[in-house]
């Protein structure tokens, strides 16, 4: 299996709205394939540039990239609690805020075909408005029940976050042809092992 790009950009696993930019983001941490595109200061800041998320700006910093990598391992983190329909640790709902609330963003409107539009918008440009621009995408997933979709696959070697557009929203995997199946002929080996080792 490769959870690589194919699986990356398949529709079944994007996410409606500005939601999709923070499930592309923590995916930037390929575990099964082993590739990080936040590596380092050049790899994230070509990532971000080419998924539109930074202009020409201030120039990222070692810093930054580690406010990055922060956010991303708190967003999968919360969004492995989805998975498993609890609520997020404490831990990782501190680091969110924590680091959300360094960069603010604005209320935005906007009026078009007889209707007025509300949105937030960050107030920076560079690395600081990138993890404005996320925090921003979560609130709105929040408010429109969108956020509890966002999960991360139950393969701890893959981990891939999806959105769970099921009427019961109970998947757990990426892929139940791909993960699903390979986490069921687990589980269920490591079942008939213990029968044996009971039964002996």
């Amino acid at each position: 299996m490769d959870n690589g790009s194919d699986m990356h950009n398949d529709p079944g696993n994007a996410a409606p709205g500005a939601l999709e930019a923070v499930r592309r983001f923590v995916d930037t941490d390929d575990i099964y394939n082993g590739r990080d595109a936040l590596a380092d200061v050049t790899a994230a800041t070509e990532w971000l540039v080419a998924e539109g998320m930074l202009d020409k700006g201030p120039s990222m910093t070692a810093h930054d990239l580690s406010a990055l990598r922060n956010l991303r391992d708190a967003l999968r983190t919360m969004a492995a609690a989805n998975t498993l329909g609890e609520q997020p640790p404490r831990g990782a709902v501190d680091t969110f805020n924590g680091l959300a609330a360094r960069h603010a963003a604005s209320v935005r409107l906007a009026v078009g075909r007889g209707a007025t539009v509300a949105s937030l918008e960050p107030c920076e440009d560079g690395p600081g408005g990138v993890v404005a621009r996320l925090a921003t995408a979560v609130h709105e997933a929040v408010l429109t029940g969108t956020w509890t979709r966002l999960k991360s696959c139950d393969n701890p070697e893959c981990r891939w976050l999806f959105y769970d557009g099921s009427r019961s929203r109970t998947a757990r995997w990426c892929s139940m042809r791909a993960c699903g199946s390979i986490v069921k002929a687990r589980r269920y080996r490591d079942r008939q092992r213990r029968g044996a080792a009971d039964a002996s």
